[in-house]
């Protein structure tokens, strides 16, 4: 049965506020969550001192990040799930273009492909003085479906 816009946009609100405020890894890094759709949303992480891996110059530790390209495409594929769908990460692949400063990180994830049973997001970060991306990453997850 298809869900009419309402239960959708219910659905996708109740996702929101799962992701952002009972999970315990996306409470760690502040994950705040800006625009949420069916296949896409916008995120933004706000920078913590604690995310420095290279201190001498200052910059996000790439474990961090692929943490948060992991949490945004996952967020892609869950926009997608219903609440008894099971979805996990299968693979991940990131590029780090260059290093990204002391300051937030914003995301950008979009489907890609959704099958019967994988889930394909490619995402993006990037920081607001920046031109290119400081990383993309392309996602796969599987989904269960109940």
């Amino acid at each position: 049965m298809k869900e009419n816009n309402t239960e959708t946009l219910k659905r996708l609100q109740i996702l929101k506020e799962v992701m952002q405020d009972v999970m315990p890894v996306n409470k760690l890094l502040g994950v705040v969550i800006e625009k949420l759709e069916e296949g896409y949303t916008e995120v933004r992480v706000p920078f913590q001192k604690q995310f420095v891996g290279d201190f001498r110059r200052g910059l996000w530790h790439g474990g961090i990040l692929a943490s948060v390209a992991d949490t945004i495409g996952g967020l892609v594929a869950l926009s997608l799930a219903r609440s008894q769908d099971q979805v996990n990460t299968v693979d991940m692949r990131i590029d780090y273009l260059h290093g990204a400063v002391e300051d937030d990180i914003y995301g950008e994830a979009v489907l890609v492909k959704a099958g019967k049973r994988i889930i394909l997001a490619d995402v993006k970060l990037f920081q607001k003085q920046q031109e290119e991306p400081v990383a993309v990453a392309r996602c796969a997850y599987s989904i269960l479906r109940r």
